[in-house]
């Protein structure tokens, strides 16, 4: 199953409604930036309505949101118009290898409250969180696997837990360098044909509307259920393309400006007229150092850094595969 993108002519599945299509891997407003919380930075200003209205727009047969260790903008949504039956919840797990503090950032699918507290529960060490999601049997995808590698460990053993622990891996990311989620995708493709199935899934990692549904999971199916089961079994397909560095450093720079007009809003009731005085002081306080180009710079760095570390360990997880299947 090969990763597809876009051409001048559609395929024919395109307008087969037989296949549905998903952005498993999309933001809203209520992820938050963690490093600058106090100063009310977000990860996405998007509403949760505007996402699954631009997602119906641009072709999606199915929508989730995957805020950040949060479940709030569904739940927001599904208040708004809890009669959606082409909805499902959703959220980005951030989780951690215990004895390296290595970071893995898993979405998982279509739970509810009760399974969302005990993941927060649980999420600090990525073993406990495994056990529950499989004893749950949530359906859950590790997505960007490379992005936040840090060399803690070796790849071959970062590889081989990673595999170990899941069976559905996110090969295209709207928001990655192309040169990562190629990696992925033809490592996947070994494992796939030497060890058995593997689902490869699909998502724009959207934190702002332009490049939200754009990339994404297709599978052939008449519901929600079906189509999350689908996804279970490696039975579908991604589409789409990567932004690229330049439309990424334009989003990072709209998220920028989406701030301040935030803090400058003194209308929004979600904040007191303290709390409001209070992020606008540290937004003033960051306003040079955005001024001075340090987005540009931590953008730069880390789409360079995912170049640098594919090239890095790509030769040597492939060889480590083709190592484990030569006769002893």
């Amino acid at each position: 199953m090969k990763t597809r993108s876009p051409e001048t002519d559609l395929p024919s599945w395109f307008s087969d409604r037989r296949f549905k299509k998903a952005d498993l891997h999309c933001h809203s407003v209520y992820s938050t930036f963690k490093y600058f919380r106090i100063a009310n930075t977000r990860d996405s200003y998007n509403r949760p309505e505007e996402v699954y209205r631009v997602a119906k727009e641009r072709g999606m047969d199915f929508v989730t949101i995957t805020d950040h260790d949060s479940i709030d903008g569904c739940l927001y949504l599904l208040n708004k118009r809890p009669d959606l039956p082409d909805f499902f919840i959703s959220e980005e797990v951030e989780t951690y290898f215990p004895e390296t503090r290595q970071r893995i950032h898993v979405n998982v699918f279509d739970i509810d409250e009760e399974q969302h507290a005990e993941i927060q529960r649980r999420r600090e060490n990525i073993y406990d969180l495994h056990d529950y999601i499989r004893d749950e049997r949530i359906i859950a995808s590790a997505n960007h696997m490379f992005q936040n590698y840090r060399m803690r460990n070796s790849p071959r053993h970062y590889f081989e837990e990673m595999l170990r622990m899941f069976d559905i891996f996110e090969v295209k990311n709207g928001a990655m360098a192309t040169q990562h989620n190629r990696l992925v995708e033809d490592l996947m493709a070994v494992v796939r044909e030497k060890r058995g199935s593997v689902s490869l899934v699909a998502g724009s990692d959207a934190h702002t509307l332009a490049p939200l549904a754009l990339v994404y999971t297709v599978a052939e199916a008449a519901n929600v259920r079906e189509f999350l089961e689908k996804v279970r079994g490696g039975e579908c397909f991604v589409w789409g393309t990567e932004m690229g560095f330049r439309e990424l450093l334009s989003d990072v720079y709209s998220m920028v400006f989406r701030y301040y007009g935030s803090v400058l809003d003194w209308r929004n009731p979600e904040f007191t007229r303290g709390e409001k005085a209070r992020h606008l002081a540290l937004a003033a306080m960051g306003a040079p150092f955005s001024a001075a180009g340090v987005p540009f710079a931590i953008t730069s760095l880390n789409y360079l850094k995912q170049i640098f570390v594919s090239r890095r360990i790509g030769q040597e997880l492939m060889d480590h595969l083709d190592e484990n299947q030569k006769p002893s």
